[in-house]
């Protein structure tokens, strides 16, 4: 494995007539290149660059190409990051060295990697006029108008994005809301996004990513490789085809519950899902607002509940229940084939044991067993899994899975309702759960999880029904 000093980077480019966006990286000047390639033409949506400019165009694609970089950094993270492909004023900087650090810091930890003194943003190749920056500016945020108010609600098909569709569906007629909706998937189009969205009788939007096979190849040659949170990414990908067909809301359903740190290290609080938590999504909100676009707005519809409200809501959508995956298992891409893995539940993870744990406390247990087509709360093999989302083991697990105290919860729920008939490994660990949530602790913690909370910036047409 080679040692590079500084990456890079270097340009981008877009195809007016296909909508396909070309960007290129390196370290040490060329001594290994990418490039990557995204299809920003979506099939059965109307093209129309009428009002777009070119300075306004090449902004977007600048922090396209900011965030897409990760992907490549991660294989030898550097000192320095060479912008050659535009030029960042000092918040920004400042914002895109916050954007990889925290979003790299189970990557640093994984592959034992002390990122003291890494990632240092600077520009290396454009200049500007800082007296006409603030006019420039300006003129960059106001030059498209946003009239039409359609919205692109993320979609994974997982409880939390059909939760959110359902909210919207409930709504669509309000004086408050008045939007259109459409899906937003990124990367893979795959059979439970598509099956998903075919019951919820919405049209997907897809742009996809061929991402350079030279990352695989270099993994293979001992490169670094581990997660990256892709709804960093998608956030400025969903900006910009937000600006190419007219959208002006970028929806998610991030809740309350992904802004709890998994662990400390290094008297930091890591969390595996920072580009989920709050303080991510108004980071981007307040980025996009200043220096992209003040006509899209960025934010999540499920940010006022915690994962436990999410599931009791859920319980309601059972026409989903044969199509729906909240198994991340399916997101990844196999280590030696390079194929996406596409089945509903890998039944041994951690995101499978917390969501049959969780979705028990609002179904029956049968039925939880009809949706996974096994009890996974059997397999012995999984108990350990079970005492890191309780907080009663280790930290918890780098995984999308709510807090301890909502897993907690959910167990002690779950031997309540089924003290005669527990699944094996709740009743291996019935008195440590039962000691930690005792008759007063139930209390406060169903009251807590039940709650609506006013920390978010959903706009307010959409929180005149919540």
């Amino acid at each position: 494995m080679q040692e590079f000093q500084t990456f890079t980077f270097d340009t981008f480019s877009f195809d007016p007539e296909t909508y396909v966006g070309r960007f290129y990286y390196s370290f040490d000047k060329w001594l290994e290149a990418f490039e990557e390639v995204i299809e920003f033409g979506a099939p059965w949506f109307e093209k129309n660059l009428e009002g777009v400019t070119l300075p306004v165009l090449n902004n977007f694609l600048f922090q396209v190409h900011l965030a897409l970089g990760i992907s490549y950094y991660k294989l030898f993270p550097t000192v320095n990051l060479e912008v050659r492909s535009g030029y960042l004023e000092d918040d920004q900087l400042e914002f895109w060295e916050k954007f990889y650090k925290n979003g790299l810091w189970e990557f640093f930890i994984t592959n034992e990697i002390d990122p003291e003194g890494l990632v240092k943003f600077k520009n290396a190749g454009a200049t500007v006029d800082m007296e006409n920056m603030q006019m420039n500016r300006n003129y960059l945020l106001s030059s498209k108008n946003f009239v039409n108010k359609k919205s692109l609600l993320l979609w994974w098909g997982g409880k939390d994005s059909i939760v959110s569709n359902s909210i919207l569906d409930l709504h669509w007629w309000s004086e408050w809301i008045n939007t259109d909706v459409d899906l937003f998937v990124f990367w893979k189009k795959d059979s439970i996004k598509q099956k998903t969205a075919d019951i919820s009788w919405k049209k997907i939007f897809f742009v996809k990513r061929h991402i350079s096979n030279k990352i695989f190849t270099l993994n293979k040659e001992g490169y670094f490789n581990w997660h990256v949170p892709i709804t960093w990414i998608i956030a400025f990908i969903a900006a910009f085809s937000s600006y190419l067909y007219g959208y002006s809301n970028i929806i998610l359903s991030n809740e309350r519950s992904s802004s709890e740190a998994n662990t400390e290290w290094k008297w930091m609080n890591i969390n595996h899902q920072y580009s989920k938590s709050f303080e991510f999504e108004l980071d981007v909100h307040k980025y996009l607002q200043r220096y992209v676009s003040q006509g899209i707005l960025y934010f999540s519809l499920l940010r006022w509940m915690y994962e436990y409200k999410i599931a009791e809501l859920f319980s309601t959508q059972d026409q989903y229940f044969t199509t729906f995956s909240s198994c991340n298992k399916n997101f990844r891409i196999h280590k030696d084939t390079n194929i996406w893995n596409q089945s509903l539940w890998c039944w041994e993870c951690e995101k499978c044991v917390f969501v049959f744990l969780l979705l028990s406390g609002p179904l029956w247990l049968e039925k939880v067993i009809e949706i996974f087509w096994k009890n996974v709360l059997d397999d012995e093999s999984l108990s350990q899994i079970l005492l890191q989302i309780i907080g009663k083991w280790d930290h918890k697990p780098f995984e999308c899975v709510g807090t301890y105290e909502e897993s907690l919860y959910a167990a002690k729920m779950l031997i309540l309702k089924e003290k005669n008939n527990l699944p094996k490994i709740l009743e291996k660990h019935k008195d440590t759960i039962e000691k930690a949530c005792d008759f007063e602790k139930q209390k406060v913690l169903k009251n807590k999880l039940s709650k609506i909370y006013n920390d978010h910036i959903i706009p307010e047409k959409f929180t005149q029904f919540l």
